[in-house]
């Protein structure tokens, strides 16, 4: 939706139940593991502490899901907001609101190999200066969560597009139109 210069991009209702129900099933085999105490015949996967860090990796990580995608899917304000004032992202835990064009330095795309055959993308949104968004949480962990993000991939700010109505390369082609118009050049 389009209105006085600024694009509102819909949170996919469709994608965030599908990864609500992956979460359920990462919850369901991390208890299934826990409780069941699965052998394997490798030596690496039997080890107790690999084992210790599957299983209830997988608990916290069902559970985080399952909390944030329920959260996702009840919200109806927009995934994503573009503007002549800058990005206002919805699509993360981390709440940053508004991030003036004044503030970003530019806009790629990244990608983490989450299995052997997908990849998990997101749009990074470069920062002039990345230490005022991770010095202004407020949560010791978030701001921990920020700095690892910031060294592993330039920057502590990053949209997930798979929760978005949007194929992440038009939502990079359109993001950095506004980024042309609107952005400071230097």
């Amino acid at each position: 939706m389009t209105e006085n210069n600024a694009t509102e991009i819909a949170l996919s209702k469709a994608r965030l139940a599908k990864l609500l129900v992956f979460s359920v099933l990462f919850l369901a085999v991390g208890v299934w593991m826990i409780t069941a105490d699965p052998q394997a015949s490798n030596p690496f996967f039997n080890n107790p502490i690999i084992k210790a860090i599957g299983m209830y990796g997988s608990v916290v990580m069902g559970v985080f899901g399952i909390y944030f995608f329920t959260r996702k899917l009840s919200d109806n304000k927009p995934g994503l907001v573009l503007s002549d004032k800058g990005i206002t992202d919805n699509t993360s835990a981390f709440k940053f609101g508004l991030i003036p064009w004044s503030d970003i330095s530019g806009v790629h795309e990244t990608y983490v190999q989450a299995s052997a055959t997908a990849k998990q993308y997101f749009l990074t949104i470069g920062l002039v200066d990345p230490e005022k968004y991770i010095s202004a949480a407020t949560n010791s962990l978030k701001r921990k969560l920020l700095m690892i993000n910031y060294k592993s991939y330039g920057s502590p700010i990053h949209i997930a597009t798979n929760g978005l109505k949007s194929d992440h390369k038009d939502l990079l082609l359109l993001i950095n139109e506004y980024f042309e118009k609107y952005g400071i050049v230097k």
